[in-house]
């Protein structure tokens, strides 16, 4: 993560600011830090164990990184880009999963030629460490596309490594898995699960998924200035209900990445998700319920999806915002708070989406050139 400044002080109300990790940029230097930024895109290129996976290789193998994401020069093979929805269809269902299965190994990209020699080390202790059993199970769960070194990967870096609590915290994966039955879970309508009306979420809960970045990742939009626990909780949408509907997303997202790994032929792991905050409403921060449900995204992420958000961009964030994150940060993993960038000012925002994502990839509402607006009308992911 590139650290914009060294700057400790909190933003004032009114300020423009920008959060990287736990640190703050005024408004004053927003466009020295963009130059800088923009300075390492040519500068520097990150290697694989800093998280570079063949995504990010070119048929020159050149390679770019603005910011935390790492846009790829060359040729790369090109997505539709089309703001599209998960709930009709853009995600297999189980159905077409299972007939999928007997192509997965078929569809997965060969990674494991790729990892670092430290990598590979860990990745066949951890395949020891499960035993043949394990490993069988956890073939039975990987999505379509993705391979399961990918997996294993996963596992360990949020372990950082460690061989024994990677093996530990996947067979108690296994075992959710068993009893959530998260895949079932994919194929359902979020209404069904939350037990309510469909407009009802995207009124307070908007999330789609808008292409893919630079790297192939998705990229998923959430408009979480829009939510409001009062209304929500009133109308019966418990914490439990949101985590379920989070694990909907997550797994979603999963099929995602592992369609984009088979038909990119590399590793495609994780998304790039976007915040936007307009219209925050303060008094989220003072309900018990916020706290619980940072708490269950947490573990969630942790423990079943890890790694799986390669980077999160927060827009439109007042200070009030600034002040929730400082609050609530020190539950995430470190590495997790080194993912997220909060901005204010669009004039901050801007440069930073269109040095990850192409603007024919955004709608004209976040300073691309698509002409469908994904604010007006957004599809759930």
């Amino acid at each position: 993560m590139i650290t914009w400044c060294s700057c400790t002080c909190a933003p004032k109300l009114g300020d423009d600011f920008a959060v990287s990790g736990a640190e703050v940029l005024d408004g004053s230097a927003g466009k020295e830090a963009s130059t800088s930024a923009l300075e390492v895109c040519s500068t520097r290129g990150p290697t694989l164990d800093e998280g570079l996976t063949p995504s990010t290789r070119t048929a020159g193998g050149s390679i770019d990184e603005c910011s935390t994401g790492m846009a790829v020069s060359g040729t790369m093979p090109r997505n539709e880009g089309e703001m599209s929805s998960l709930v009709d269809g853009d995600v297999p269902t189980s159905s077409e999963r299972a007939a999928e299965e007997g192509e997965k190994v078929k569809g997965a990209p060969d990674i494991r030629s790729l990892l670092s020699s430290s990598e590979l080390a860990a990745v066949q202790a951890l395949e020891r460490e499960l035993g043949v059993a394990n490993i069988q199970e956890l073939h039975k769960v990987l999505v379509a596309g993705e391979a399961l070194e990918s997996c294993l990967l996963r596992y360990l870096k949020i372990q950082n490594f460690r061989v024994n609590q990677a093996a530990k915290a996947l067979k108690a994966h296994l075992a959710w898995r068993a009893s959530m039955k998260p895949a079932d879970l994919a194929d359902l309508r979020p209404s069904d699960i939350c037990g309510c009306a469909d407009e009802f979420l995207e009124k307070y809960m908007p999330t789609w998924h808008q292409g893919y970045d630079l790297q192939g990742r998705p990229v998923v939009f959430t408009h979480y200035g829009k939510f409001r626990f009062g209304p929500v909780l009133e109308a019966g949408v418990t914490v439990e209900k949101i985590l379920r509907l989070q694990v909907r997303t997550s797994e979603r997202i999963a099929r995602l990445c592992g369609k984009q790994s088979s038909k990119l032929g590399c590793d495609i792991s994780n998304a790039l998700v976007i915040m936007d905050a307009e219209g925050w409403d303060s008094n989220n921060l003072w309900c018990k319920a916020s706290f619980d449900w940072i708490r269950g995204l947490t573990k969630l992420d942790t423990e079943h999806y890890p790694e799986r958000m390669g980077q999160m961009v927060i827009l439109n964030a007042p200070s009030s915002l600034y002040y929730f994150w400082k609050s609530i940060s020190w539950i995430l993993p470190e590495k997790t708070r080194k993912q997220v960038q909060i901005f204010s000012g669009r004039e901050m925002w801007e440069p930073e989406l269109l040095c990850l994502i192409d603007a024919s990839e955004l709608p004209f509402e976040y300073g691309g050139s698509k002409p469908t607006s994904a604010v007006a009308a957004p599809p759930r992911l």
